[in-house]
């Protein structure tokens, strides 16, 4: 058979380096990671890096994308984009998680992209925007 995959060639296999094993000596140790950092852990941050671009800095639904939305693609909210509307505190933190969860119109599902610990330190802190 003739492969003409360059990995599956004789030739290419001879010019990988040698694999190098471990000094007998090593002791094998149970890899434990480091507790992430607390200053980037906070709701704030969080919330910063992950919805300020529409929510805007302060939550008043002001962020640069959600303007260009608005402005450039016509694009007008369904549901107040005002994060410091009383209605939002009405949701509660249950309510604000469900909604980062599920999406809602052009807001994307957060649900693969935040832990759950994420997504609930986020919730705290727009319901503490009111």
């Amino acid at each position: 058979d003739i492969f003409y995959e360059m990995h599956y060639q004789q030739t290419f296999k001879s010019h990988e380096p040698p694999r190098l094993t471990g000094p007998a000596s090593a002791v094998p140790v149970d890899w434990v990671s480091a507790p992430k950092s607390t200053s980037f852990n906070t709701g704030d941050h969080l919330f910063k890096v992950n919805c300020s671009m529409c929510h805007g800095a302060t939550g008043k639904g002001d962020g640069p994308v959600l303007q260009k939305m608005i402005a450039d693609y016509g694009y007008a909210p369904a549901t107040p984009p005002d994060l410091t509307d009383p209605r939002i505190k009405t949701l509660g933190i249950d309510g604000v998680k469900q909604r980062m969860i599920g999406g809602l119109v052009v807001m994307p599902s957060f649900k693969k992209l935040l832990t759950t610990e994420e997504m609930d330190l986020i919730a705290e802190y727009v319901v503490s925007l009111q």
